[in-house]
Parts: structure tokens; sequence; C-alpha cells
């Protein structure tokens, strides 16, 4: 008796890690950036963008990752 076994793809989860950690990233950046005396508004745009690059950087790799295994 042979059964396929079925391949779950969620993608969705791997989205959701990249962008916390991106989150994270930004939050960090902008957290670090004030407290060494940049202005409020530059140290936000400054995490929004590290937050932008690191989610790019970040899906990136996974597409990457998972070409490799297919």
């Amino acid at each position: 008796m042979s059964t396929q076994v079925s391949v779950c793809n969620h993608r969705i989860y791997e989205v959701v890690i990249v962008f916390l950690i991106a989150v994270i990233t930004g939050l960090i950046t902008g957290v670090l950036l004030a407290m060494l005396g940049m202005s409020p508004i530059s140290a936000v745009g400054a995490g929004a963008a590290a937050l932008a690059g690191a989610f790019s950087l970040g899906m990136t790799a996974v597409a990457y990752i998972k070409k490799q295994d297919a």
C-alpha cells in the first residue's frame, strides 16, 4: 500500500520570520542612533531604511536557499 506524502510549503512563515527580524533590526538601529545624538526624525528614517534593507536582504536569502532545495 503506497501513499503519497504531502509536502507543505508554508511560505508565510518564512515571510513572517524575516519581517520580525527586519523590524527588530530597524528598531535597534533607530534607538542606537537616537542614543548617539541623532535627531529623532533622522533616527526614525534610518531605522526605516534599515528595516527595508534587512527585509529585502532576508527575502533574497530565503529565495536563494529555497532555490537550492529544489
